[in-house]
């Protein structure tokens, strides 16, 4: 599930509806630290959250005074990083379950048995950790938040830093993936997997400006991230298999398991390439000046209500509601 409430409102003045989505944001992570009936989905929510804010910053980031900006990154990625190791062992677990259920079987069978028991073991170690100390640490940091998020303002106050902070985004996005697919370095889309997350927030961010439009680019950019986030996660299995103070098999098991995990990166670079082209097909400029304009007409939409139609097959009916006389004709002045 997303949270439905991180969307910034074209109605309000931008400061303003970035307060209200941040203060929800701390909101959702509060909860799901302070009460967990299941302390690995609180985390996970949790988590969840701080990448949120996160991606939220970076949009309004051009608006504010940068070491600001770098203070209040910094502390959520703080808060996130305590949370992290039972998150990971978490994400390889599932990583080797998925691996096995989307590859044929026979390859590597045995590491992949071994490597589970350990990931399981090492997953135990890392929540009976966050028990004693990490929730209860983040709680307080999460309360330290609060106050700096609730007077955040940008300047100035309205869409032109988003717009930057959009642009910049896409931008390095879209020079990463031409990298990416040039050299074949897992740090590399590592990094492009983290600018594409952001793109995918931001769509989310700015979705009320063309719902369906910005909605689908949302749902493209977390499939885009997704499979990504897979291939991250198969490169951490190939390099867990092989760091020399673990022993998950023999050498030929070890390197049949390789050979698994190779075929199912290719299959899922060969889609990240598909998905990649398509999200990234349009120039940084054009593509930030056009969700500008989207907003802008939203945020004027916002401010006067226009009746809605009667839906209805009547023809008369939406003819009549056409020849009323325009009563509203007075738009002229409100900004």
């Amino acid at each position: 599930g997303e949270s439905m409430s991180y969307r910034l409102d074209p109605a309000l003045p931008i400061s303003e509806a970035l307060r209200s989505v941040a203060l929800a944001e701390l909101d959702i992570a509060h909860t799901s630290l302070a009460t967990p009936p299941d302390r690995h989905k609180g985390v996970h929510s949790a988590r969840k959250c701080f990448k949120r804010l996160r991606s939220l910053l970076g949009l309004a980031r051009p608006g504010m005074p940068e070491p600001l900006y770098a203070n209040l990154n910094k502390r959520v990625a703080r808060i996130g990083k305590g949370l992290a190791a039972a998150r990971d062992a978490h994400a390889l677990f599932d990583a080797l379950n998925t691996l096995e259920r989307k590859t044929e079987p026979g390859l590597g069978d045995a590491p992949i048995e071994a490597m589970r028991d350990w990931l399981q073991e090492r997953r135990e170690a890392a929540e009976r950790n966050l028990e004693l100390s990490s929730a209860s640490r983040s709680l307080e940091m999460l309360l330290e938040l609060r106050p700096r998020f609730a007077s955040l303002v940008v300047y100035p106050d309205d869409f032109t830093p988003l717009s930057k902070g959009l642009q910049l985004n896409y931008y390095r996005a879209r020079e990463q993936f031409k990298l990416a697919s040039r050299k074949k370095d897992p740090e590399l889309r590592h990094d492009w997997r983290k600018s594409v997350q952001r793109h995918w927030r931001h769509m989310q961010l700015l979705t009320a400006c063309w719902p369906s439009e910005l909605g689908a680019r949302a749902e493209a950019a977390r499939g885009l991230s997704q499979t990504l986030g897979d291939d991250h996660d198969i490169a951490n299995l190939m390099h867990l298999a092989t760091v020399p103070a673990m022993t998950f098999g023999t050498p030929d098991d070890v390197s049949a398991f390789l050979k698994r995990c190779k075929i199912r990166l290719k299959e899922l670079r060969k889609d990240a390439k598909v998905r990649g082209e398509r999200l990234f097909v349009e120039k940084p400029q054009p593509f930030a000046g056009r969700i500008h304009a989207y907003w802008t007409t939203a945020a004027v939409g916002a401010l006067k209500p226009v009746a809605a139609a009667p839906q209805t097959n009547n023809v008369v009916a939406i003819d009549d509601a056409r020849s009323e006389p325009a009563t509203q004709s007075n738009v002229g002045g409100q900004s």
